[in-house]
């Protein structure tokens, strides 16, 4: 069977091209945005074309096409992790503003809303001093759109209006955006509702807890002076306020049924900028000030004879950024300076359920709180026409108080240099090295002191990460291809899974990532694959171990779309993953094929009709992000098995 789907889809990626070698060479926007030396080093952005193409409601479909980048189903128990390594061991950012820790290992750290953003950039393992800090191995960038981005040329305000419907969960979403400029001002502020029923995988089980019900908002304004000099304010929000499962990323244990919890987890982000939009020469200052937040709260439970005591906690986190970029001919300098502080408070909720001091544990709320500035600097610098590099140096220090008063602090330097030699038009070779020192992470906060007291801070060490990466991209015009090695090796991992705050891990992911692609003149095929083999203290990592880190092994994915008529467009993705064997067990091989058809009538200005086969095939597979699938006592979510949805969207 596996055999028959994967012949299936090369006939697809075939059927996709069917006008080859008579298209004229009219290039589309490349999948990978490029526009640094270091972006060159692994960087996959999900913009343009491709975004569009994509049509993501939910944060598992915005790196469909990517091998490298995995999001699992549940968005309450959504985690993304590139190469095997979760985004928590990177800088993660939403138009700019810092992203909090997780609440919990089995809850999300990236319940954000795809609908309405302009690009999602992920830059693996090495990455440039002025990208922040704790980019331990590497870096993601969620950028929203702007109310310029959707208005059309001569138009001063507009709007989009959509419904959509899936009949597997029968989830029914809603979305309007409003937005507008006069003048130098402009607005935008978007709302998006999603409920609907539990789903079914391809083995026809129905997963509890699963059932949609999503609320998100997102509002932007900004004015923009004539010099160039762009003020610019955003927030947005994403809500869940499903009933969930006591641990929201597992389908059930095996051992024991769980009642589901009225569980409310809740984002919110808030973003203000100041930047120069038309700098030039010398002087390109820009400043940012943000907010963000992660918040769950369990819940009440569905039976009222459960005893166990329930959870919560939040985590709250202000960042900063003041910066200039310096010209020195063909070299561009940018320094600056900045900070984030981050405050975790939760723990056991007192009320009527049974006191975890039998459980060796105590009530909260307690708190944990760090605090750090850095100093950077990144030169880019263009020596020839064929070599370039970006070099750079962040130096940071940072504080850290325990739940129980306990202080300690540390400093550290991080480095990175990243070159590209082109040897001919086609072909350039790249490498890239770094020492990132991390500094110190907070513990789950919704479990703070939960079945034992956390002790042993003063034996806590700062995280520090060496990432290495080596390969050579060709670019044709039409074809273009990659194929690189990676390494990212990070030390003093903290635990999750011990009262004893000193306990931390080495945590390795090591492989291959490999692409090639085609764009033409009515559409573009592109291929990518993964290896990596990701390690904890020397052993392959389990699905359930906390979490930092999850099995890949090879995955291959591709993306693919073409214009069949003016008014017509049809694409897809898929992904195949080979089994993978762990120290007791064995990943079973999935493949999964998605397929859409998008119609633009041009009678009808502004609509957008789309109809989707999401699993053509009906598998039954759970994603590699996703836990469980290795655990004896884990019924973990698998994704869901075939379905049909239909989305409508008029512009106006």
């Amino acid at each position: 069977m596996a055999a028959k789907k994967l012949s299936v889809l090369l006939l697809m990626s075939t059927a996709l091209v069917p006008g080859l070698a008579s298209a004229e060479e009219i290039l589309l926007d490349p999948i990978n945005v490029s526009g640094e030396t270091e972006a060159q080093h692994g960087t996959l952005s999900v913009s343009g074309e491709a975004l569009e193409d994509l049509a993501p409601k939910e944060m598992g479909r915005l790196f469909a096409g990517e091998s490298s980048v995995m999001s699992s189903v549940i968005p309450t128990g959504n985690k993304t992790y590139v190469n095997g390594l979760d985004s928590s061991m990177m800088n993660v950012t939403v138009d700019g503003t810092l992203q909090s820790d997780g609440v919990f290992h089995h809850a999300t750290t990236g319940m954000f809303n795809p609908a309405l953003f302009k690009a999602a950039t992920v830059k693996p393992g090495v990455v440039a001093a002025d990208d922040g800090p704790r980019a331990n191995a590497g870096s993601i960038s969620y950028e929203t759109k702007d109310a310029a981005d959707l208005l059309e040329v001569g138009d001063n305000f507009g709007g989009l209006a959509g419904l959509s419907f899936d009949s597997n969960s029968k989830t029914f979403r809603s979305n309007l955006a409003l937005f507008g400029r006069q003048g130098g001002f402009e607005y935008l502020v978007y709302g998006d509702r999603a409920t609907g029923d539990n789903y079914k995988d391809g083995s026809g089980t129905t997963y509890r807890g699963s059932a949609a019900d999503l609320t998100s908002f997102l509002g932007k304004i900004a004015y923009q002076w004539d010099n160039g000099y762009r003020l610019e304010f955003s927030g947005s929000e994403s809500r869940d306020d499903g009933w969930r499962q006591a641990r929201p990323n597992f389908g059930d244990l095996t051992g024991a049924v769980f009642p589901l919890f009225d569980t409310e987890v809740k984002q919110s982000n808030y973003a203000l900028s100041l930047k120069n939009e038309n700098a030039a020469g010398g002087f390109s200052p820009e400043f940012h000030l943000g907010f963000s937040s992660s918040f769950l709260n369990q819940g009440n439970p569905s039976d009222p004879s459960y005893t166990r005591a329930l959870w919560g906690g939040e985590v709250e986190t202000w960042n900063g950024k003041v910066q200039n970029e310096f010209l020195f001919g063909k070299h561009s300098l940018t320094a600056g300076i900045d900070f984030f502080n981050q405050e975790g408070t939760g723990g056991a909720i007192a009320g009527t359920y049974t006191d975890p001091l039998t459980l060796s544990g105590s009530f909260g709320p307690y708190t944990e709180k760090t605090h750090n500035v850095g100093i950077f600097a990144q030169m880019r610098s263009e020596f020839s026409d064929v070599f370039s590099m970006s070099y750079g140096l962040r130096a940071d220090h940072q504080s850290f108080t325990g739940w129980d008063g306990t202080k300690i602090s540390d400093e550290g330097i991080s480095y990175n240099v990243a070159g590209s030699y082109a040897v001919s038009n086609a072909v350039t070779l790249e490498a890239a090295y770094s020492q990132v020192w991390g500094g110190y992470e907070l513990g789950e906060t919704g479990i703070i002191n939960y079945s034992f007291p956390w002790v042993n801070y003063q034996g806590m060490r700062a995280q520090e990460t060496e990432n290495m990466r080596i390969g050579v991209t060709v670019n044709t015009g039409n074809w273009d291809a990659h194929f690189a090695l990676f390494r990212t090796d990070a030390e003093n991992v903290r635990a999750r899974n011990s009262a004893d705050q000193a306990q931390a891990s080495n945590i390795v992911s090591e492989g291959i990532d490999a692409s090639l692609g085609y764009s033409f003149a009515t559409g573009y095929l592109r291929g990518t694959y993964t290896y990596a083999d990701v390690t904890e203290d020397g052993q392959t990592s389990s699905t359930t171990n906390y979490y930092s880190a999850q099995p890949v092994g090879h995955i291959l994915a591709l993306q693919g779309a073409f214009d069949v008529a003016t008014d017509w467009k049809v694409g897809g993705t898929a992904e195949a993953a080979l089994s993978l064997d762990l120290a007791a067990s064995r990943l079973p091989a999935y493949e999964v094929v998605n397929l859409f058809a998008e119609y633009k009538p041009s009678n009808v200005e502004g609509l957008t009709v789309r109809a989707e086969i999401n699993n053509l095939f009906d598998s039954y597979y759970v994603s590699r992000a996703t836990q469980g699938s290795d655990n004896s006592r884990v019924l973990p979510f698998s994704e869901p098995g075939r379905s049909f949805a239909l989305y409508a969207t008029l512009a106006f």
